[in-house]
């Protein structure tokens, strides 16, 4: 479960021996090969050659995709923070020019 969890929480590819680099030797690299192969023969990860070695994820269908709403919310958050950004640059360079003076 340990390995499981952890590939669902970061959601990114890793190979048997960055698992067990990633959990600080929970498991061995040959246990975590093991775990792997059997989470992914169990359809619960996914798996893909990457030349000789083979990386497991998450399956991307379980990630739930952000509604045209919440996308829309995002992107209003997102314009509100730039233009307070510009404006905190624009108090910094002003604050900056009347230190140096």
């Amino acid at each position: 479960t340990a390995v499981l969890d952890y590939l669902l929480k970061v959601n990114r590819p890793y190979s048997a021996n960055d698992i067990s680099s990633q959990l600080h030797g929970l498991v061995s690299p040959a246990q975590a090969k093991k775990i792997l192969n059997e989470l992914a023969d169990e359809e619960r990860l996914q798996r893909k050659a990457n030349g000789k070695q083979q990386v497991f994820y998450a399956p991307q269908s379980t990630i739930a995709v952000p509604g045209a709403e919440e996308a829309e919310e995002e992107e209003e958050a997102i314009k509100e923070l730039e233009q307070q950004v510009a404006q905190l640059k624009s108090e910094n360079k002003a604050l900056s020019s009347r230190l140096q003076g």
